[in-house]
């Protein structure tokens, strides 16, 4: 079989567009991953400021804990009931006992 000019030269140039086409490939593959690369590292970097504001938080919330179970002690509250609001503890006398069907004692 017998090779004419035109024929190499149709093969000359279906070898061109392959290494072109594989070349464009190359390097679109290339742009993904420097971009999937920068991507991850966006992300990791978020991720990173979102755990340390997550612990800032988790510490914020303890410190409102200790706060709110200071603020509600029941000795505190029956120390200021009894020094701004002059209130005291009714004395046993004072009880009414109240039974189920409405009458009292």
């Amino acid at each position: 079989m017998i090779r004419t000019t035109e024929t190499r030269g149709v093969l000359v140039e279906k070898r061109s567009l392959l290494t072109a086409v594989a070349a464009l490939v190359l390097v679109i593959s290339a742009v993904s991953v420097i971009y999937s690369s920068h991507l991850s590292r966006q992300l990791f970097n978020e991720w990173q400021m979102l755990q340390k504001e997550a612990y800032q938080l988790d510490e914020d919330w303890g410190r409102l804990l200790l706060e709110h179970s200071t603020w509600a002690a029941h000795d505190r509250i029956e120390r200021l009931a009894g020094e701004q609001l002059m209130m005291v503890a009714p004395s046993k006398d004072s009880f009414q006992v109240v039974r189920v069907n409405g009458e009292a004692d």
